[in-house]
């Protein structure tokens, strides 16, 4: 660590927030520090209908309370046509949302909920500072899973129109800073180590049956690329560079490099 600055304060990083810095630090900076937002998208928003209604349905099974599809239907349903943020629906109306929402629920339920052993459902979790690189590292993990060896890990619902390939393999590739921070913050809210493959849960938000493919993908060890080794610094390294210099230097080729997804967009001089 002496090759790097050391930051003189400690600034706050959402799990869900790292694969942005990396992406694009601009943008990052854009929604975590200067608090800019754009309305959510439809698929945006989808997504987190879905979350909501099966985390009803998880939660409720791990403290054997009975539970209903028809119960999940109205969350998801409440979700789509009572939000609590500005939506842009011009990708994809609230009817068709809701029935790709309904359906993806119906089979996260049916084929993927029956195969896992949670024992934790959104976990939130206390903030961890890690002083010497200056960074809080805080989030509220989706799943905390125990596998046959007895071994836990940590579990992530993705949904997407290509979270999932017509193959049936789901996509992992860039999520692996992600889940890190959530195997991270799981290891200290639990106080024992989480050692099992982060597992993403991936639903393709495709408008027809025949391509909304549901799958489970898993990243071995995802932890050691955020903490590197003795040899080789880890992302949250590089990622306390980037905080303590301020060098929130832009993304043009980044694949969110649209006004749709970048509330810095209009203004951006990295992209002239």
């Amino acid at each position: 660590m002496n090759a790097f600055v050391k930051p003189n304060k400690v600034i706050p990083i959402r799990a869900s927030s790292l694969g942005d810095l990396f992406d694009c630090p601009a943008r990052w900076e854009a929604k975590n520090i200067l608090k800019k937002n754009n309305p959510a998208g439809a698929r945006t928003r989808l997504g987190t209908a879905i979350h909501e209604a099966v985390t009803q349905w998880d939660h409720l099974s791990l403290i054997d309370e009975d539970v209903s599809v028809e119960e999940c239907e109205e969350i998801l349903h409440q979700q789509i046509w009572q939000p609590n943020e500005d939506v842009d629906w011009t990708d994809l109306d609230q009817n068709s949302a809701e029935n790709i929402g309904q359906s993806l629920v119906h089979k996260y339920i049916t084929h993927i909920a029956p195969t896992q052993k949670y024992i934790g459902v959104e976990v939130r979790c206390e903030s961890l500072i890690l002083a010497d690189l200056g960074i809080e590292l805080t989030g509220t993990i989706d799943r905390i899973y125990e596998n046959e060896n007895n071994d836990l890990g940590i579990g992530d619902i993705k949904t997407g129109k290509n979270s999932v390939g017509n193959d049936g393999i789901v996509k992992t590739t860039g999520h692996s800073p992600q889940m890190g921070i959530y195997t991270i913050l799981a290891s200290h809210a639990l106080q024992e180590p989480v050692v099992a493959p982060a597992r993403i849960y991936g639903l393709t938000t495709a408008k027809t049956d025949k391509g909304q493919h549901i799958g489970i993908g898993e990243i071995q060890s995802p932890a050691e690329v955020l903490l590197g080794t003795e040899e080789e610094p880890g992302l949250l390294h590089y990622a306390a560079n980037i905080l303590k210099h301020g060098v929130f230097f832009g993304n043009s080729k980044s694949m969110l490099c649209n006004e749709k997804y970048c509330p810095a967009f209009s203004t951006c001089k990295f992209r002239k």
